[in-house]
C-alpha cells in the first residue's frame, strides 16, 4: 500500500469514526489526530489513555455507607456483613460501585468493604500528589482505623496495583491478596497504545489494517513520553505543557491525570518477589488495557500465586462475568480455612 493509499483509507476511516460520535467528545477531527506532533500530541495521548479507563457501574446494591477521616482527608466506604474482612479496592475512573455485583455474594460470611480512594467516587478530592505510594498509604491507614489486622484484598486495574503494593510492604496486614487486570504491569507504552487503539476503533473492528497503524502511531507517541522525555517524570512532563500564546497548563492536575502519569512513573516489578501471601490473578483474556502477558509475568514473579484467564472477559471480569468472578474468589477465599 502505498503512502497515498494508505492516507485515503485512513481518511475515510477518520470520517466514519467522526460520524460515530467516537472522537467527538474530544472535540478533534482524524486528521489533525494522526499529524498533529509536540505537547498537542501528548496532550491527546493522555486524553484517550484516560477516555481508555472509564467504566460504567452499576447502582443497584443497597449497603451501608460510611466516611472515615484519614489524615485530615474523609474517605468514603460501604460494609456489609460480619466476618474475615475483603476489602475491594477500584480502578482508575471507578468507584466503589465497580464491586456491586460482588460485595453481595460474600456478605453472609464475610465482612465486606470497598471504598472510594481519595480523588474518587464520593471521597475527599483534596489537592495533594496523588501516587501510587500515596494510595497505598491511604490503605494501610484506612485498615489501621478499622482496627483490622489481617484482612483479603482485592485490587482492580489501578487498585490492583496499589494492592500489590500493600502486600509487598513489610509487616503487611494483608492475608490473602486477589489482583485483577492491574495496569501498567509490563511494557507501558505498548499497554497505552493497545488501550487507545482499541477504544477509538471499537473491540470487534473490521479495519484490522487501520488500527493497526493506528496502533503504531499510538506507539511513537508514546514511546515519546515514557521514554525520551526521561529522566523528567510524567507529571513533571504534563505540568510543564503550556497552551500557546496564553501559556496556560494543557493539563488540569486533577486526580485522574496524576494517577495516570503516576502509574506510568511508578514500578512495581522490583517489589514482587518480597510478597509472600497467597495471591489470585483473575485476568480477562480479552483485556483491551492490561494485557494477558502482565498477568502471566505476575504470576512467575510471586512466589505463591495461581492465574486464571476468563476467556470472554475484558477489563472487568467482576462486572462483565460476576457469577464466574464471584465463584473462584470464594474458592480462593475458603481454600485452607
Amino acid at each position: 500500500m502505498t503512502c497515498r493509499d494508505r492516507s485515503s483509507k485512513f481518511k475515510a476511516v477518520g470520517t466514519k469514526l467522526c460520524c460515530k460520535g467516537r472522537l467527538a467528545p474530544l472535540g478533534i477531527s482524524m486528521r489533525r489526530f494522526v499529524f498533529v506532533h509536540g505537547p498537542l500530541s501528548t496532550l491527546l495521548l493522555f486524553s484517550m489513555s484516560l477516555w481508555a479507563f472509564g467504566q460504567g457501574t452499576p447502582d443497584h446494591l443497597s449497603i451501608s455507607s460510611k466516611k472515615v477521616k484519614i489524615s485530615g482527608v474523609n474517605v468514603h466506604f460501604v460494609e456489609a456483613g460480619k466476618g474475615p474482612p475483603i476489602l475491594f479496592l477500584h480502578g482508575l475512573g471507578g468507584s466503589w460501585r465497580d464491586w456491586s455485583a460482588n460485595l453481595p455474594a460474600f456478605a453472609a460470611t464475610y465482612r465486606v468493604m470497598a471504598m472510594d480512594f481519595p480523588g474518587f467516587g464520593e471521597s475527599d478530592k483534596p489537592e495533594v500528589q496523588y501516587s501510587i505510594e500515596w494510595l497505598t498509604d491511604v490503605v494501610e491507614k484506612f485498615l489501621q482505623e478499622q482496627e483490622i489486622d489481617r484482612v483479603n484484598l482485592v485490587g482492580h486495574s489501578m487498585g490492583g496495583v496499589v494492592a500489590l503494593n500493600v502486600a509487598s510492604r513489610p509487616q503487611s496486614r494483608v492475608k490473602k491478596l486477589v489482583i485483577t487486570d492491574a495496569v501498567g504491569i509490563g511494557d507501558k507504552s505498548e499497554f497505552l497504545a493497545y488501550a487507545m487503539s482499541k477504544k477509538i476503533m471499537g473491540a470487534d473492528t473490521e479495519w484490522e489494517s487501520v488500527e493497526s497503524f493506528l496502533k503504531n502511531q499510538l506507539r511513537a507517541m508514546a514511546d515519546d513520553l515514557i521514554e525520551q522525555q526521561k529522566p523528567q517524570t510524567a507529571r513533571d512532563l504534563f505540568e510543564s505543557l503550556k497552551m500557546p500564546i496564553t501559556g496556560k497548563p494543557l493539563l488540569p492536575m486533577t486526580p485522574k491525570v496524576q494517577m495516570t502519569a503516576s502509574i506510568i512513573d511508578f514500578d512495581i516489578r522490583p517489589k514482587l518477589a518480597s510478597i509472600r501471601q497467597p495471591t489470585l490473578i483473575l485476568w480477562g483474556a480479552k483485556d483491551p488495557v492490561a494485557s494477558p502477558q502482565d498477568a502471566s509475568f505476575l504470576q512467575t514473579k510471586i512466589h505463591s500465586s495461581t492465574l486464571i484467564l476468563f476467556p470472554d472477559s475484558g477489563h472487568s471480569p467482576m462486572m462483565e462475568h460476576p457469577s464466574l468472578f464471584n465463584q473462584e474468589l470464594g474458592k480462593f477465599l475458603q481454600a485452607g480455612e
